[in-house]
């Protein structure tokens, strides 16, 4: 069986908060991206979408991400996107995220909503560069500055979900380099 690895990231309404508050009170995906790619880094598949969340983007949020609700306003909702998502992730061995556990999480939250959790194929295998990086400043590393350190050159677009898993393929793949 080949090896595949989903790499993915969100872009959300908001931080996520303390688990004893009730789902409703966490935060909705705004946007997904994720591609999978073989041993050799071919990217094999690949999924973009915007989300409506059903509560507004903060106006604080919508000059740092880059998504206004004017921009997702008719954009089809999680559960809209939730086959494709799962067609992207099935039969991967590896997900990877920059910062995985948000990502995870905020993933986690959206198929909790929609009682999908315990049926999506999650990867067996999880990894984060940011864990993965530790070593290299003995800090947690934005994306930004671990792409500087992988490829020499500034991470551009970054906050928006297609441009920081593209980022992060080129993380992952110089991170592994480097074992």
């Amino acid at each position: 069986m080949p090896i595949t690895t989903v790499i993915f990231d969100t872009e959300t309404t908001g931080l996520l908060v303390p688990e004893i508050n009730e789902l409703a009170a966490q935060p909705y995906i705004t946007e997904i991206h994720a591609v999978k790619i073989d041993e050799e880094f071919n990217i094999v598949d690949e999924m973009n979408s915007l989300m409506k969340p059903p509560i507004p983007i903060p106006a604080e949020l919508e000059g740092k991400i880059g998504i206004s609700n004017d921009m997702v306003k008719d954009s089809p909702s999680f559960e809209d996107v939730y086959p494709r998502i799962a067609e992207v992730f099935l039969g991967a061995t590896k997900l990877v995220g920059h910062n995985l556990a948000f990502d995870r999480s905020m993933l986690a939250n959206e198929l909790l909503r929609i009682d999908k959790v315990l049926q999506f194929p999650w990867p067996p295998q999880h990894i984060c560069t940011v864990q993965e990086s530790m070593g290299i400043e003995q800090r947690r590393l934005t994306l930004a500055t671990l792409h500087t350190y992988a490829t020499g050159k500034p991470h551009e677009g970054a906050h928006r979900a297609k441009s920081d898993v593209y980022a992060t393929v080129r993380c992952y793949h110089w991170l592994l380099e480097q074992k």
